[in-house]
């Protein structure tokens, strides 16, 4: 292949011209057939090394702008830059053809010769303002100074006595051989593209520099694609959503996206990654290395955010973060619980002679001191939507008063919208913290305040609806629209000493586990989490379990049952266990709730089965909460227990309302009580 002469422009400074001595040793490791002549150029950066760094007024192609200039003037065919110093936005006509891998992204100390530490209280060099926020975050009572010059220049303020320290990149000390001056790497992650090389030339030279491709890092990475996963709902993820889903190698999905959707994912690697206030699985600089980590690996990565990617989420830092390192990001736009949620209440946000206008507002900010905590922004509209807004409700409700709403203003809450335990009520500025402090209610939240909720009261999708008393709204949705009022609330048994060492004894020796609930499953394995048995020693055991829901808990927990009763009932789970086993002197242990089971242990042991039942969570009545506003049509009751509080709270069932009950057992109760069941379910 016949070798072009091309003339390379660089800047002087001794380290810029180590990494045109790295690029000739590139093009010659991958026989590129070029034949570079150095043309050395001084940048407004290398001119002035007295403003700082931090100041809004230093241009952004400082370090490169007269290098660009001579690629546009066709005085230069390449130029060669540290990837970092390149400006966000290329001047029109350029290029990059290729960054080059990073052998060390770190950052570093250096100190004085002989020295392996600094002291807590040093004064540290260092131009850039997030290294700066990122040193006194290890040394806090460090002062730091701005400075600017060559990486020898820098260094030799510490060895004059001017400053205790200089913070330097790794990458720069190994290519200038000054590795020895080392004196601690950073535990932070670098500037985006730290210790990479960028060769620029002109796009229309393209037929020239095309074979600068074969080193183009870029080219082996994967695609990041930021999907908007929808207001909850998982029908609601949009059709191109939903297709990117199944081509993901990772998915890395929030708090708010309903796992339903991970199924469309089925070969990519999962990775949980959701924010709620006082509990982040990750910090968002975490997720961020990951999604470019698997990124530069070659995978498909899918960022699924609930609502949409790029409203009140952090999608804009995503997308910023991943365009700094030229690594290929696409929005996928979802559909936003802003007006997704109203839409589906038939709550119009803006309607003639009732509200023209409408802002959506966030109830957090990024950084919040005590001053701004207590007030929460107020935009002028006539319709307001704040969006995580559940324990700031106190601050908004005041803000607005503040700014002269009446105290007579609707203002509405819809706790987890679009889903089956979706919660809706409504008041005034006057009365709506006094109402929510009766609710239990659970994030997310969107509360929107105007004249609108008149409308809605009056022309809205306002249905008759089912009121549902039990744990598991989900599968009731063929009944109508759904509103939980849950009548039990469940939280892990309190255990001594005593019980968890009988707990242990009795799971090593026993010849069968029997789970009858979804939540004696949870729970079982919560205990078992704290025990000093594994979760694959016991999953030898046989598992006997009511209901395919029950079933389907245990086998998310990889164990599948050894007997499953279709009819979810005690009576017919014991029906399946006699004609399939021979119980006698079969020890059982029986994870349960704090509510005793009677039947069941006493039909086992009637066959000569000894039953240890062991309470591993409570059935506790939560506070009282007023009615939902909506019209109530039908009431779903799951056990006694749903019963019994129901009518300590309100008294009476009312006569219009039809009473669906689960199981026999539950329509029992409801007779006991004076009440005609009008459905039956299993």
């Amino acid at each position: 292949m016949p070798i072009t002469q091309i003339k390379v422009g660089s800047r002087k400074s001794p380290l810029a011209l180590a990494q045109v001595l790295e690029t000739r040793e590139l093009f010659k490791q991958h026989q590129l057939p070029f034949d570079l002549k150095l043309v050395e150029f001084d940048t407004a950066g290398d001119k002035d090394k007295r403003t700082s760094l931090t100041e809004s007024s230093v241009a952004d192609d400082f370090f490169t702008d007269s290098l660009d200039q001579a690629l546009l003037n066709g005085a230069i065919d390449l130029a060669i830059h540290s990837a970092k110093d390149l400006p966000k936005i290329l001047r029109p006509g350029l290029k990059v053809y290729a960054l080059t891998a990073s052998v060390d992204e770190t950052d570093c100390l250096v100190a004085a010769r002989g020295m392996n530490a600094v002291s807590e209280s040093a004064t540290i060099g260092t131009s850039s303002e997030y290294r700066r926020q990122k040193i006194l975050g290890i040394y806090p009572k460090a002062q730091t100074v701005d400075i600017r010059g060559t990486i020898q220049e820098r260094i030799a303020k510490v060895d004059q006595g001017q400053i205790e320290a200089v913070i330097v990149a790794t990458i720069a000390l190994k290519r200038l051989g000054l590795e020895d001056r080392i004196t601690e790497v950073l535990p932070w992650e670098s500037t985006p593209l730290q210790g990479q090389l960028a060769l620029v030339g002109r796009a229309d030279k393209a037929h020239l520099l095309r074979p600068l491709e074969q080193i183009d890092l870029r080219a082996r990475y994967g695609n990041v694609y930021l999907i908007g996963a929808g207001p909850g709902d998982p029908e609601l993820i949009t059709v191109k959503g939903r297709r990117l889903l199944g081509r993901a190698d990772c998915v890395l999905y929030d708090f708010l996206v309903d796992e339903r959707l991970l199924d469309f994912a089925p070969n990519a690697e999962k990775i949980y990654v959701g924010k709620r206030k006082g509990e982040h699985s990750r910090r968002q600089e975490e997720i961020n290395s990951l999604i470019r980590q698997r990124a530069q690996m070659g995978k498909t990565v899918v960022r699924l955010k609930g609502g949409d990617p790029l409203i009140f989420g952090r999608g804009a830092d995503e997308m910023r973060y991943l365009k700094d390192y030229h690594i290929p990001v696409e929005i996928i736009p979802g559909v936003s619980s802003t007006t997704a949620i109203p839409s589906l209440l038939g709550l119009p946000l803006t309607a003639r002679d009732v509200a023209s206008s409408v802002a959506f507002v966030t109830a957090h900010l990024s950084c919040e001191n005590k001053q701004e905590a207590q007030n929460v922004i107020v935009p002028k509209a006539d319709t307001l939507v704040y969006l995580m807004g559940l324990t700031k409700l106190h601050q908004i409700v005041s803000s607005l008063l503040k700014e002269g709403w009446s105290k007579d203003t609707p203002i509405l809450i819809a706790a987890r919208g679009t889903r089956p335990d979706q919660q809706v009520f409504s008041g005034t500025l006057e009365d709506i913290l006094e109402r929510a402090r009766h609710q239990q209610l659970l994030p997310p939240s969107l509360i929107i305040v105007g004249n609108v909720i008149h409308f809605w009261k009056t022309y809205g999708l306002n249905q008759p609806a089912v009121l549902f008393t039990g744990t598991n709204p989900g599968q009731y949705q063929a009944f109508g629209e759904v509103l939980h009022l849950p009548m039990v609330e469940l939280q892990e048994a309190v255990w001594g000493q005593q019980i968890q060492d009988r707990f242990v004894n009795t799971l090593k020796t026993c010849d069968a586990i029997l789970l009858t609930s979804r939540f004696g499953v949870k729970y079982f394995f919560k205990k078992l989490s704290k025990c000093s048995l594994s979760k694959r020693e016991v999953s030898q055991k046989p598992f006997w379990v009511i209901g395919d829901i029950t079933a389907k808990e245990l086998q998310d927990e990889n164990i599948q049952p050894a007997v499953i009763a279709n009819t979810a009932t005690s009576e017919g789970l014991f029906s399946v266990i006699k004609e399939k086993t021979d119980l006698r002197g079969k020890n059982i242990l029986f994870p349960r709730s704090v509510l005793p089971n009677p039947t069941l242990k006493k039909s086992l042991e009637s066959l000569g089965a000894r039953v240890t039942e062991i309470a591993v969570y409570e059935n506790k009545k939560p506070d009282k909460r007023p009615l939902p506003d909506q019209p109530i049509q039908t009431i779903i009751f799951t056990s006694p227990s749903t019963v019994d509080h129901f009518l300590d709270d309100y008294q009476r069932i009312p006569e219009q309302w039809q009473i669906v009950a689960k199981g026999p057992k539950t329509a029992g109760h409801l007779k006991e009580k004076g009440y005609h069941c009008h459905a039956l379910i299993q």
